[in-house]
Parts: structure tokens; sequence; C-alpha cells
């Protein structure tokens, strides 16, 4: 069983997490179904923190309260979303645990972010567009998930750095 203290994290991940995926929601986008995934940034110190199940949790939260906030629930969205976000998620706890800190929150959420948008186009391409032609906007949705996943990483760097140095002084 966590402990308080862990299971406190995980609610502020979530909060983080929502609050983030709502307003990403607000946001124009480039090009019709890529965003930028900043509601990405609670999984992603969740998974830094308080580790994968942690992670898992605030994931599922994100998606099913994040959805109904922004009125998505159950909609080819959520669908995209529920994918997408298996794949990234599993990609980062994969390659955490397997790389026992040689890869900082930066190369995790970037193979995230990348893993994210090609579970996306595999959902496009096997439930929505049977045709082939779909393939073609694969550089994109990488090279997409390869910017927002890095800025993503970043973004929880800096976060992790600032409550280390919040911590250092007695302020945690």
């Amino acid at each position: 069983m966590p402990s308080r203290d862990k299971l406190v994290r995980i609610a502020v991940y979530a909060a983080l997490a929502i609050g983030l995926y709502t307003v990403d929601n607000l946001l124009p986008l480039p090009l019709p179904w890529l965003r930028l995934g900043v509601g990405n940034l609670g999984i992603v110190l969740a998974l830094m923190d308080v580790g994968a199940l942690g992670a898992i949790a605030v994931f599922f939260l994100k998606l099913l309260l994040g959805s109904i906030v922004a009125g998505r629930f159950l909609t080819p969205f959520f669908f995209f979303a529920l994918a997408g976000g298996v794949l990234g998620l599993g990609a980062m706890i994969a390659i955490k645990t397997l790389g026992r800190g040689f890869f900082s929150a930066v190369g995790i959420s970037c193979a995230g972010g990348v893993f994210h948008n090609i579970g996306q186009l595999l959902v496009a391409r096997f439930l929505l567009i049977p045709s082939s032609g779909l393939w073609l906007l694969a550089p994109i949705v990488v090279l997409f998930g390869v910017i927002s996943g890095t800025f993503i990483g970043i973004l929880a760097r800096l976060v992790q750095l600032r409550l280390r140095g919040m911590e250092a002084v007695g302020l945690d």
C-alpha cells in the first residue's frame, strides 16, 4: 500500500496533468490532430518521482477526468488518447526501467512523445483510415513527438530542479 505522502504526490501530479490537459485543449492546433501534450508533464513528473504505478494512476486519472472536463469522454479523441497514452507511457516506463538511471526526464519524455504519436497513427490507420497512404504522415508525427516530448521533458527537469532546491532549504 502506498504511503500517504506518495498518494498526495500522485494526487498533485494528477491535478497538474488534468489542468494542463484542459488548457492544452483550448490552445490553437498547428495541425488538426497534433497537440503539444502539456498534460503529460504530470505523468513524466510522477514517473520520475513516485514510479511506474504512480505514473499509470496519473495517466488514467488524466485520461478519464480530463476527457470528461473537455467533453471528449468516449469520443474518437478519447480512444486516440488512450492508445497513444498507453503506448507512450509503456515506452517511458520501459526506458526508465531498462535504462536504470541512464536516461534523464528529457530522454524519457522524448521517447514517450514519439510512441504516443505512433500509437495514435496506428489507431487512425487500423480503425479509421484503411489506406497505407496514412504512413506518409509518419515522419511528421514522429518529428512532432520528438519536439513535444523534448519540450515536456525540459519542463519536467526544470520542475525537478526547482523542487530539489526547495527541499535543500527545507521548503518541501
